[in-house]
């Protein structure tokens, strides 16, 4: 890269070389003047394994922001100067910092200055906060990689992903590098995540902290408050207004040495960005709109395009004739900012997708997307983003989605009646004679062994299997099992044992089986310890260094599939066939390939039926047969990130801005997808509703110079009971006292998953084998469901007998035989948090204490996250706790109640 500077009088040439590789630089032309060359020096090559791994993480992330500034037209070489402002209300005093967007370098420069490196990003929805953070990431990445400075690598991610009251933050940050760069460089044989983490080589960027819903960003705030330590640097992204709240409610505040806020922007400017920006072809069209910027900086288009993001929509949605950029001057049409805002969010969609004719020279023209479709598919994508309260849009959720759930059941009967019918016609003609499915009991068992296969994946990986993910080349197994062993979710030593021993004890077993073939289960013993072995090695994550993408994960996960159905399936099939040639092996001395391909079917389809490929193949295809989406869907993901209006990160998509996902799920009928109503501001407009994390409240800008935006309204609570009559408990409260008893009966819940597994195996199973015309192969269906709801019954029985008891000196808490007791001079906080039992989530909240170093800890039961210990879960008392607990917990803890 060269840059050019010319004096006056005589010609002064500089040129400044950087990040090049060449060995002659030629200047041709005549020159009047000086010629100046310079070459910033690059850093010393890194010599340490450890320097290695932290080149490669910061070249991987130089080109992932690369391609996302690319589709987010922050390429501009005269960008939009957004100023940033040294913000006092959310901090106190802290170093003054602020400056311009199109100056990054000047505040990567100051934040590198900081004494902690913490800096707080703040600003109203479509402020820049994300465009910043990225320019930021970048800049500090040139710095590193192109002038050799020895700056931490800058690491951009969203909180969605990190559960704060699960997961201490460096884990979390160990876990996404991870996952994310699983082929770095290894350190001491080990991935160099922890080493970077651990000696301050990395700079966390978190980013979507306003996104998370309310109790989750107080848990976010106190976790990063309490787990940086004194020397980790951190960048901060967030709305004012939801920080300003965490701020005054919040106890442990994460301490920072700056935050910048954005202003919002000057007419003046962005009349002048707009004039340099616009096509000189149109020119005439742009000249009343920069009129009025100039003219009214009061005036309605002037506060609609007080944010980057209105600014991007405006270009964006008028770029192209025969659209006129003039029509928003007409006060009769808009006559207020909202109005001017809600017409650009209208618009562009319809501009990134426009309708043109294809190119009559080219083989093969991009595709292209009528904008009225494109627009329901992308509302649909919105609302259902709402509903699962998340702002990452990941392809192996859409079966999330009501119509899929729907259909699973049916769709795996119908899929195993179809494959049953094909397998007739293949036994049938392989056998030559006989009903084919005489060979039911080979068919039963492959599907039975195929299940226990992909159970000890599940085991070995745990709940990543249910997540795609770029898994390693199977013809490469040495390296798979080394990234099977290091990502495995069971202990060091169970890891080490299985890896290294496993070959020996499987080659045992089948030099066994040849010297002993009496023994007719070692060959099927065999097949099975194998088969399990390489479902280990090709679950495991790939070793490539790049992060992954949607595409790639879903090339990843069709692979797998096929892999397993292809080398897998038929050695378990084999194994099966020759279980039942030794056992037959006085009567029939030559295999059976009939009973073998019988055995192939049941585990290949096991294996097809069961993955989360099918999966988003039956959500792919019930949603584009109804219209809700796109039969390539792919495809239409990747256009819209390509014009700007989706982001990329880590293997799933997100909106460019919250705000534009809200418009979307308003627009296509909110209502009727369980989103709240719209509210109306005063002037008229209507403010998407919301819920959840993705759906948190979009602030129309910052200041009050944006618009009458107003946040949503928050779904209508239900009536608040005393406690005293709420399932039969009683409360006593005294001065210093308060005492809410009785007995109540539970349900007991965590049966049903493994019930659920065994329906889909014994589905599989009645469906493949072609018994499924037959009344007595579907009792197991019936009596599965059955056996859980008498396990159900059963549970309510007991009435268990409950105690919650609070004074001025302790709490303490029953349920059951269960009893727990702490005192207030030990307990430093008292909060309502996540219930964990024995390290697993179970998914319900409870009140928790957290103790002072040197307290009495209580059994191991009562042990929760981070150093916080159980009182009473909720599925006693109540979710959220009622008006008189919580009441009580404020009055007689001592200031230790944090709500």
């Amino acid at each position: 890269m060269t840059e050019f500077e010319l004096g006056h009088g005589p010609t002064n040439i500089r040129n400044v070389v950087t990040d090049s590789t060449v060995h002659y630089l030629v200047q041709i032309g005549v020159l009047n003047g000086e010629l100046h060359l310079t070459v910033p020096p690059r850093g010393a090559a890194p010599e340490t394994p450890l320097g290695v791994a932290e080149e490669r993480l910061a070249r991987s992330l130089l080109y992932q922001w690369r391609a996302e500034a690319d589709a987010w037209d922050m390429a501009d070489p005269e960008p939009l100067a957004v100023r940033w402002v040294h913000s006092r209300t959310a901090l106190g005093p802290g170093t003054e910092l602020g400056g311009r967007g199109d100056r990054v370098g000047t505040m990567a420069g100051a934040l590198l200055e900081l004494d902690h490196r913490r800096l707080l990003i703040l600003g109203g929805a479509g402020a820049g906060k994300t465009t910043l953070a990225v320019l930021l990431t970048l800049e500090l990445l040139a710095r590193r990689l192109t002038r050799g400075e020895d700056v931490p690598v800058p690491v951009l991610l969203s909180l969605e992903s990190w559960d704060a009251e699960r997961v201490n933050f460096y884990d979390w940050l160990i876990g996404r590098i991870t996952e994310e760069h699983p082929g770095l460089p290894r350190v001491d044989g080990l991935h160099p995540a922890r080493r970077l983490v651990s000696e301050r080589r990395l700079l966390p960027v978190l980013d979507s902290l306003d996104e998370l819903p309310e109790h989750r960003r107080t848990a976010v705030l106190g976790a990063l408050g309490r787990q940086l330590g004194q020397e980790g640097g951190v960048v901060l992204i967030c709305r004012t207004e939801p920080y300003r709240e965490l701020v005054d409610t919040q106890r442990d505040v994460l301490r920072v040495d700056s935050a910048i806020e954005a202003l919002p922007l000057d007419p003046t400017d962005v009349a002048s960005y707009l004039h340099r920006a616009r096509q000189p072809s149109r020119a005439e069209a742009w000249v009343p709109l920069l009129a009025e910027l100039r003219s009214a900086p009061d005036g309605p288009v002037s506060r609609a395009l007080s944010t980057p993001l209105m600014v991007w929509l405006l270009r964006r949605g008028y770029e192209r004739a025969p659209a006129d950029p003039g029509e928003l001057v007409d006060r009769r049409r808009f006559p207020t900012a909202w109005q001017v805002e809600q017409h650009l969010l209208d618009r562009i969609v319809p501009a990134s997708f426009p309708p043109l004719p294809p190119e009559p020279d080219r083989l093969h023209p991009p595709r292209r997307w009528e904008p009225d479709r494109a627009r329901v598919w992308l509302s649909f994508l919105a609302r259902l983003m709402n509903r699962q309260e998340s702002a990452e849009m990941a392809w192996w959720r859409l079966f999330g989605a009501p119509l899929p759930r729907a259909l699973a059941a049916p769709a795996l009967i119908a899929a195993g009646i179809a494959l049953s019918l094909l397998f007739d016609l293949v036994l049938g003609a392989v056998q030559g004679s006989g009903h084919p499915f005489g060979f039911s009991s080979s068919l039963g068992l492959g599907v039975v062994l195929a299940g226990v296969v992909r159970r000890a994946g599940q085991a070995w990986f745990g709940d990543e299997t249910a997540t795609p993910r770029r898994r390693a080349n199977p013809l490469r197994f040495a390296g798979a099992l080394r990234s099977a062993g290091r990502t495995g979710r069971l202990s060091r030593a169970w890891r080490l044992t299985v890896v290294v021993g496993g070959p020996p004890a499987i080659l045992a077993v089948g030099v066994f089986q040849l010297l002993a073939p009496a023994m007719e289960g070692l060959a099927l013993v065999a097949s099975l310890l194998l088969s399990a072995y390489l479902m280990i090695a090709m679950a495991a994550p790939s070793d490539t260094v790049d992060a992954a993408t949607p595409d790639a994960l879903l090339r990843s996960e069709r692979t797998s599939v096929l892999v397993t159905v292809l080398v897998i399936a038929p050695l378990l099939a084999a194994g099966i066939e020759l279980m039942d040639w030794s056992w037959d092996s006085h009567e029939r001395h030559q295999v059976d390939w009939a009973h073998a391909l019988a055995a192939w079917c049941g585990t290949g389809a096991t294996f097809l039926l069961l993955s989360p490929w099918s999966r988003w193949l039956l959500a792919r295809c019930s949603l584009a047969l109804v219209g809700r989406l796109p039969w390539p869907l792919m495809t239409f993901l990747r256009d819209a990130h390509r014009a700007g209006l989706l982001q990329r990160t880590a293997g799933t998509y997100r909106f460019r801005n919250l705000r534009l996902q809200q418009h979307l799920a308003a627009k296509a009928g909110a209502g009727a997808a369980g989103i709240p109503p719209a509210r109306v501001a005063p002037d008229g407009a209507a403010a998407a509703g919301a819920t959840g994390g993705a759906a948190a409240r979009a602030a129309g800008g910052a200041g009050s110079v944006t618009g009458p935006v107003l946040p949503p309204a928050p779904p209508p609570a239900p009536p608040v009971r005393p406690a005293s009559s709420w399932r039969g408990l009683t409360v006593r409260r005294s001065p210093g006292s308060y005492l809410l008893s009785g007995r109540i009966r539970g349900v007991v819940l965590a049966h049903w998953g493994p019930i659920g597994a065994l329906l889909g195996l014994q589905l599989v199973r009645t469906t493949v084998g072609g018994t499924w015309d037959r009344l007595d192969s579907w009792r197991p269906m019936i009596g599965l469901p059955a056996l859980g709801l008498l396990m159900m019954l059963i549970s309510l029985l007991p009435r268990r007998r409950v105690e919650l008891h609070i004074t001025d000196t302790f709490v303490a808490a029953r349920w059951g035989r269960r009893r727990c007791r702490y005192e207030w001079r030990d307990v430093e906080e008292v909060a309502v948090r996540r219930v964990h039992v024995r390290g697993r989530d179970t998914h319900v909240h409870g009140i928790h204490v957290r103790l002072r170093p040197g307290a009495p800890v209580p059994p191991a039961r009562f042990r929760g996250r981070d150093g916080w210990y159980l009182v009473q879960p909720m599925t006693v008392v109540r979710s959220p706790l009622p008006p008189d607990v919580a009441e009580a917990l404020a009055e007689l803890s001592g200031g230790r109640w944090r709500p």
